[in-house]
């Protein structure tokens, strides 16, 4: 019986790792099916990343001036423009060249690209870090969890900087934990210096990362060397920090003085959550894989600072308990202090740690539990991907439905509101792929063509179809995903916005000529 067992362990072993990795490959690979339907600019902060654009357009132009104040006008996130720069350079070549302007769904799909390529790299970077004290089955497995999160694959359809400000941390973290490199001082300083402002460069709300990223980085140093290591960040945060400054100048905007205004804007919320948020996003937006995540963060962080690992045991505190620290001065900043309020983008900052620290507790159970624990896992983790599928492919937004029906600002176009959303965020048509002959104008009614900002929560309000129109489009509008509802809503308006499930509707009132 004992031989039968060692058997079963040893292939189960050795196909777990190309079984693992298949089913990675299938979730990386299904992630791009979520491109189809668009949904760039469909946030009002995505409407940053054109300012990229229009650089690159002043650029092209000869004037640096105007280009400096495009990425200067980012509301402290310069370094996010000025990564975004390439991208924005071939959207900007590909109109000069007869293509579509930078602003259509069809040119989006570049940055869009950008995204899912961004989350690749975070992916890899994960498993770096994972494997500082993880087989490699069990870091694949962490990778695996991750990359069918929900939280982890949303935003590939939105331009926003918040995957690759955690990249920037992954990245140092896996700089920063390298346990067979040789430690200099200085060097490691410099390049934990530059990354951690780089990181709150790209994405201010992730303003505690450099509290992680330095508290490992003096854990890294023999206390005597601190006086070099010191410096070297130093240097590091001048060298990224001075030349945006200098940038952000030129353009007639201080990147120091926007950084002084980012609180007020962190505030649409409601503060009572700060520290039940991330309980409610685990489990309304991840399901079962979100309660799991939740049960296992703190004896996951206690195992994880309790692993042997080439690595210092007080490296593996600092990586067990640190995120949950700063995941608490967060809260108590939110509750007690009203200085920010929790969004699911912030959460988003702290679910490859809790991915982590999951995957620990199951790797620390004993080996016949361990390995039934790890199968579920990965039956639990497929199942909630398959669900999200379900839910998230079918999601539209308007622009992207404006621009597939080729409707254009000269239409007649009435919009028309569920629960009494006002007007002042309705999304007009984007610049048409192919412009009618004049006169040859159509009517719509657009229903729920809007980003729900005001909502009020009284009643769903439905809109009954115009009379005599003919029904165009319908589908589920984004807001009806949710996780989109711990973006700036609170508790009354996220169950307002599951209650009512609003719809995006397009009628056609009257046959174009």
């Amino acid at each position: 019986m004992s031989d039968f067992l060692a058997t079963a362990t040893r292939v189960f072993r050795r196909g777990l790792t190309p079984a693992l990795l298949g089913l990675l490959v299938l979730v990386v690979l299904a992630r791009l099916a979520l491109l189809a339907n668009g949904g760039a600019l469909a946030f009002p902060d995505e409407e940053r990343y054109l300012e990229s654009v229009k650089a690159i357009e002043q650029l092209v132009a000869g004037n640096l001036e105007q280009a400096c104040l495009h990425l200067a006008d980012t509301q402290g996130r310069p370094a996010d423009g000025l990564l975004r720069l390439p991208v924005a350079a071939l959207q900007v070549v590909w109109h000069q060249m007869g293509g579509p302007a930078p602003d259509t769904p069809v040119s989006l799909r570049l940055p869009q690209l950008m995204n899912y390529l961004v989350l690749l790299g975070n992916a890899l970077l994960l498993y770096h870090l994972a494997r500082r004290w993880q087989s490699k089955q069990l870091a694949l497995m962490t990778v695996l969890v991750y990359a069918a999160l929900a939280s982890t694959n949303m935003y590939v359809r939105h331009l926003l900087p918040y995957d690759m400000a955690l990249g920037i941390v992954l990245l140092a973290l896996g700089h920063l934990t390298n346990p067979h490199s040789t430690v200099h001082p200085f060097r490691l300083g410099l390049a934990t210096g530059l990354l951690s402002l780089l990181t709150v460069a790209v994405y201010p709300g992730y303003y505690f990362a450099p509290l992680l990223l330095g508290s490992l980085l003096l854990i890294r140093l023999p206390w005597r060397s601190w006086w070099k290591g010191f410096p070297g960040s130093l240097a590091g945060a001048l060298a990224l920090v001075l030349p945006l400054e200098a940038l952000t100048r030129y353009g007639h905007i201080s990147y120091l003085r926007s950084l002084q205004s980012i609180s007020s804007t962190i505030t649409q919320g409601d503060f009572t959550e700060g520290f039940s948020f991330i309980g409610k996003y685990l489990w309304q937006a991840e399901g079962v894989m979100g309660l799991l995540l939740l049960l296992t963060a703190l004896p996951g962080a206690w195992l994880l600072a309790r692993t042997q690992s080439p690595l210092a045991k007080s490296v593996m505190r600092t990586l067990g308990l640190l995120p949950l620290g700063l995941w608490l001065l967060h809260a108590i900043l939110v509750y007690f202090a009203h200085s920010f309020v929790f969004y699911g983008r912030i959460v988003h900052f702290f679910i490859p740690f809790l991915v982590l620290y999951a995957v620990t507790a199951f790797a620390a159970l004993p080996p016949s539990a361990r390995r039934i624990g790890l199968a579920g896992l990965v039956i639990v983790t497929l199942g909630q991907f398959g669900q999200f599928l379900q839910q998230f492919l079918p999601l539209t937004y308007p622009r992207d439905i404006l621009a597939a029906h080729n409707v254009q600002p000269k239409d007649s176009l009435t919009y028309l509101n569920e629960s009494a959303v006002p007007h002042g965020w309705d999304f007009a048509p984007p610049p048409a792929a192919t412009t009618r002959a004049a006169g040859s104008g159509a009517s719509y009614v657009l229903i729920n063509f809007t980003y729900p900002f005001w909502l009020s929560t009284e009643s769903c309000g439905f809109v009954p179809p115009p009379t005599g129109a003919r029904l165009v489009f319908d589908a589920p509008h984004f807001f009806s995903f949710p996780a989109y509802g711990f973006e700036g809503f609170n508790p009354a308006e996220r169950a307002h916005l599951r209650a009512c499930g609003f719809h995006c509707r397009l009628y056609q009132l009257r046959a174009m000529r």
